[in-house]
């Protein structure tokens, strides 16, 4: 879950629908921009279902005592982070061998250097699994094709970032206010934008304009979210407070400046 509080609420958003916004503006890349367009179809699947290992936890939130708010998925629980990012990734792989791929780094790369035994356990299972896929694939060895798999997972982590940004921040934040992951662009650079940070701004309350755009038109997408009232959850716990929250949607255009 995605959580954004408010003075008496909390924003919340489930990890798949974050996911299937990513999947949109994956879709949307530009044909020249995207490199292997022959697997566009397999990266854009991996990108709109990377987080679906959260699905069934998004459904029953649970309520983080220390932090007096529900668990989100930065803070959630490490065994069972672990056991929904595996989960996920093997659904994947049903799918798709390499969508599979790219989700099993993309979250290797989250927990690379985490201590925590679980962590260490979830990664060595999914170096397993990368370094199985590498060789099915015909990836490993052959440097063009690693490098084309290098590009497609900074898409996906660009894509979801984008969309996270839609998530975390509030609508028409200035920009010295928003979230700090994105304050000062996204970490993954590339060649169409000289290699330089990539900027997104609220431009209005449900508009969004990117300094340099890698997309090949404007582009809307729908955001689900529950405001569930603190007061709703104090009298009933999170469950039941969530459950009863009718869920709302927020309309976002993505554009360029």
């Amino acid at each position: 879950m995605i959580i954004r509080e408010q003075a008496d609420r909390f924003i919340m958003i489930k990890q798949h629908d974050h996911a299937i916004i990513s999947g949109h503006l994956a879709q949307s890349w530009k044909s020249e921009f995207f490199e292997g367009v022959n697997l566009k179809n397999e990266v854009v699947l991996a990108i709109n279902e990377h987080d679906r290992g959260w699905i069934e936890a998004d459904s029953q939130p649970i309520w983080n005592c220390e932090q007096d708010q529900p668990y989100s998925f930065t803070n959630y629980p490490i065994e069972q982070k672990t056991a929904i990012y595996k989960q996920g990734i093997d659904e994947v792989e049903r799918m798709s061998k390499y969508a599979s791929l790219l989700c099993s780094l993309h979250y290797v790369s989250f927990l690379q250097n985490d201590t925590h035994l679980s962590a260490k356990q979830f990664v060595a299972v999914e170096r397993n699994r990368l370094q199985n896929l590498f060789k099915v694939l015909g990836i490993k060895g052959n440097r063009e094709l690693e490098n084309l798999f290098m590009y497609h997972l900074k898409i996906l982590k660009f894509c979801d970032n984008l969309s996270l940004y839609v998530c975390l921040n509030e609508p028409g934040v200035k920009k010295a206010n928003e979230h700090s992951f994105f304050r000062y662009g996204f970490p993954e650079t590339f060649s169409f934008a000289n290699n330089q940070p990539i900027q997104a701004y609220w431009t209005g309350r449900e508009n969004v304009s990117l300094s340099v755009s890698p997309f090949s038109q404007v582009i809307q997408v729908n955001l689900p979210y529950k405001e569930v009232k603190k007061e709703d959850i104090m009298l009933n716990g999170i469950m039941k407070a969530y459950l009863d929250t009718s869920e709302n949607i927020k309309t976002i255009t993505f554009s360029s400046l």
